[in-house]
């Protein structure tokens, strides 16, 4: 039973880790586009400034609530959600827990509630006051996104070699056809 209980793990792991590796890919096309320097900065706001400031809303929004979802509870009514803390819960009942994976999801946590409140007030949901009032919700410093991502990197390490899957690096993902493709055209065409 304990085998099938592993293999069953090593499933729920495999399918966040895929979810993981999206919210990551996601992130870097934000860095490459957002955080990619004043030449960039110049190339977006000269080819398509209304169109790239939309898309920078929409992929912080889409963000925050990816990654608020991965740190959701373990359950939300009768239902499982295929979060850290589940994966910990599961971790736990096979008797392979580490107090590294605890200090991870507590890690973890601490920049979900950094962002919950603008997830729960303005992404999920578009409570009147806080648009009304206007004020920044989730604000916080870009060290903290990158901290969330090199914590979620060692967490997702850590449990893949506890259930056998294995570590895997999937911290950048580039391919043809990327967002540092489409940089480069956009310089090409907008400095020939």
């Amino acid at each position: 039973m304990e085998n099938q209980d592993l293999t069953l793990l090593r499933e729920k792991f495999d399918h966040f880790r895929t979810e993981c590796a999206w919210i990551t890919n996601c992130y870097n096309l934000y860095r490459f586009l957002y955080e990619g320097g004043e030449k960039t900065d110049i190339l977006l706001m000269r080819t398509a400034s209304a169109f790239f400031h939309d898309l920078n809303r929409m992929v912080v929004e889409y963000l925050l609530l990816q990654i608020c979802k991965i740190t959701d509870p373990a359950k939300s009514r009768d239902r499982q959600n295929l979060t850290v803390s589940n994966l910990n819960k599961d971790l736990e009942t096979l008797g392979l827990l580490t107090q590294d994976l605890i200090d991870l999801e507590a890690k973890l946590y601490g920049y979900r509630n950094l962002i919950k409140l603008a997830r729960d007030k303005l992404i999920s949901h578009l409570d009147w006051q806080a648009v009304k009032e206007g004020c920044p919700l989730g604000e916080h410093e870009s060290v903290e996104v990158k901290r969330f991502f090199g914590n979620l990197f060692k967490y997702t390490d850590l449990v893949g070699e506890a259930c056998g899957a294995g570590p895997s690096d999937y911290s950048v993902t580039p391919c043809q056809g990327d967002v540092v493709d489409l940089i480069r055209f956009l310089g090409k065409t907008a400095y020939s």
